[in-house]
């Protein structure tokens, strides 16, 4: 499918009347995305405060403002500008959401719990729209919520909370769960205080929901035997009762929902050795979390001691060890004990190492199971297959990065990992943004304004970000599957649940069995690669070169495998960053070569901005002609 939405003629007459100094105003939001993205905190802040005083988008300036503020607080604890900040008067509903909401996300994060809930019912009364009022009903959940578990599991940090909150925070968050299935956050909630509440219909109906996406089919695999104690339990009544709370503890723990796992279990008058690892397994959890993200806090400032954050990694693994349920005493704690242990007891999977240069650690939870093939260009990798949830670190990365990005899968031996929660969202963004006309609209503008400055923008430099060809690339495919689904008679829930399997399914395919699975055949068969096709070693920029050719070549929908290759890091020094400015260099030289016969092309203008003009087949017969393997 060609990019049909902004013809070249609109580009050519944005560019003519985009002025240089309204390029400029562009400019510095978008270097600021991409120092944001590259981990550069100073020149973010400096290009964020310049969007802010200066741009012209609206929606720049508000965006600048946010992160300005999350910058402020979570990373700097610097609360004071981070207040100043999120109490500027906003110019829409929507602004003033966002504002209030990451207002409540600070206060929260400072245990300040009646001041996020302050913050969170004004968002909840300011809302003028569905996907507003379904942000602020999660941020008055989490402000009511944590506190209790917290109390209830003898946390620091606790606090009593009326049981007319947790009921009226499970009443907002059934209605979401109900009206959004397969929304990973109001059901993860949903089933937190429905542990807290004794409501076993809540419960099951969370848990149905959070597994809904990306899974589907929970009648197979390590979350069968979860499913069939909860529908046995639903089937007793509609509250969870003393007989059946300590298989339910059982269940969610080996659902690899830990924290409503460890409530149930904290619960009961008498514990048994299962629950009493439950509970401490939970606490260990929460603190790794605790001490990882601190460590990737003072990362980003240039401060980190990876040695000091381990050390902290494994005085909390030894002082798990003696709670593990076993008979008799325990054997000598090694780190190397201490793994095989959580793997085999509660499926964890653990990546202790570096990612992009930085010491991180990535930790969750296996919820899917199974062996997998790959064959690119007549080689064939067979590999072990499974996806993380319960997640307790997506490394460094992912945590600078605060929602906008993350990591998504790594590949290790026969092994290969996919990180469950960032795939999920993946066709549930698609399905609003396509499908809700406000969000559909501020898209359209985004795309235009951001498709003008890129003309301008690649006059200065041939081969580097530029933020209209992914989103254009994405809205393509979306539209082009949502009128092949229409065509074909879908309408109404059928059709959004057709879209999104579709757009989950496509999606994976590409960044995880083309990607991963690339990599797997190339670390399968490297001497021989190395050997036929290379006269340099295989090092990281140049397998992630190859897999990310492989994501476009191989994917159902090659569109949908442009956006991570022409993203914000693009030509910054990490493997993905150097591989990323390789493929764009090699995608410019075909559209050279190429340009008779790219419909609608206008040779006149920078050629990567116009990468959306070419066909599925040209991106695929481009892609492919940068590949050492395809011969």
């Amino acid at each position: 499918m060609r990019s049909v939405f902004i013809p070249i003629a609109a580009l050519s007459w944005l560019a003519a009347v985009a002025s240089p100094a309204r390029a400029q105003q562009l400019d510095a939001y978008v270097r600021a995305q991409t120092a944001f993205m590259s981990h550069r905190l100073a020149d973010a802040e400096a290009a964020y405060r310049e969007a802010l005083a200066g741009d012209t988008l609206p929606d720049h300036r508000h965006n600048a403002r946010l992160s300005l503020a999350t910058l402020a607080w979570r990373v700097r604890h610097d609360t004071l500008t981070a207040h100043q900040l999120l109490t500027i008067e906003a110019r829409t509903a929507r602004e003033r959401v966002a504002l209030l909401i990451e207002h409540a996300r600070m206060l929260q994060s400072l245990g300040a719990w009646e001041g996020a809930r302050s913050k969170a019912r004004q968002a909840l009364a300011a809302a003028a729209s569905m996907p507003d009022s379904a942000s602020a009903t999660l941020a008055f959940a989490r402000s009511v919520i944590e506190p209790a578990v917290r109390l209830r599991l003898g946390w620091d940090g606790g606090a009593a909370v009326p049981d007319t909150l947790l009921a009226l925070a499970l009443h907002r968050l059934r209605a979401l769960v109900t009206a959004f299935p397969g929304e990973l956050e109001p059901a993860r909630l949903l089933v937190t205080v429905a542990a807290l509440t004794g409501d076993m219909a809540a419960l099951a109906a969370g848990w149905r929901s959070y597994y809904l996406v990306e899974i589907g089919d929970t009648t197979r695999g390590p979350l069968a035997a979860p499913r069939s104690v909860i529908n046995a339990i639903l089937r007793t009544g509609e509250t969870i009762t003393p007989g059946s709370s300590e298989r339910l503890a059982g269940a969610l723990a080996d659902s690899r929902m830990f924290v409503p796992a460890a409530v149930i279990a904290a619960g009961r008058a008498a514990e048994g050795p299962r629950e009493r690892e439950i509970t401490a397994y939970a606490a260990y959890l929460a603190a790794v979390q605790d001490v990882t993200d601190e460590f990737y806090r003072l990362t980003l400032l240039r401060g980190g001691d990876a040695g000091r954050w381990r050390d902290s990694l494994e005085r909390l693994g030894t002082a798990l060890w003696p709670h593990l349920d076993r008979a008799g005493s325990p054997p000598p704690f090694s780190p190397e004990r201490l793994n095989a242990e959580l793997d085999r007891r509660f499926g964890a999977t653990w990546n202790l190492g570096a990612t992009g240069g930085y010491a991180d650690l990535h930790f969750g939870h296996r919820v899917v199971e199974e062996r997998r093939t790959v064959t690119q260009y007549g080689h064939t990798a067979r590999f072990r297959f499974a996806e993380l949830d319960g997640m307790v670190s997506n490394g460094f990365q992912s945590w600078a990065w605060d929602g906008r990005s993350a990591h998504g899968g790594w590949q290790t031996g026969d092994l290969i990992i996919q990180i469950r929660p960032e795939y999920t969202r993946a066709p549930l963004v698609a399905w609003r943004t396509l499908t809700d006309s406000a969000a559909r609209r501020r898209f359209d503008v985004q795309i235009a304004a951001d498709s003008a400055a890129d003309i301008l923008r690649g006059r200065a430099n041939p081969v580097t970000y530029f933020p209209s060809v992914g989103r254009r690339m994405q809205r393509d495919a979306w539209q082009g599957l949502y009128d092949s689904l229409r065509a074909a008679g879908l309408g109404g829930h059928d059709l959004e649940m057709a879209f999104e399997r579709i757009i989950d399914r496509d999606v994976q395919e590409s960044s995880i069995f083309a990607h991963e699975g690339r990599h797997a055949i190339d670390k399968s068969s490297g001497w021989l690669s190395r050997l036929l096709h290379f006269s340099r070693p295989l090092d990281s920029p140049e397998l992630e070169f190859r897999a990310k050719l492989s994501q476009v070549v191989f994917a159902p929908r090659p569109r949908l495998g442009i956006p991570t290759i022409v993203d914000a890091t693009v030509g910054d020094n990490t493997p993905h960053g150097q591989a990323d400015a390789r493929v764009m260099r090699g995608l410019l030289a075909w559209m050279t070569a190429h340009a008779a016969e790219i419909r609608g092309l206008d040779a006149s203008l920078p050629l990567l901005p116009q990468l959306p003009l070419l066909s599925d087949a040209q991106l695929r017969a481009a892609c492919r002609s940068l590949d050492p393997m395809r011969d």
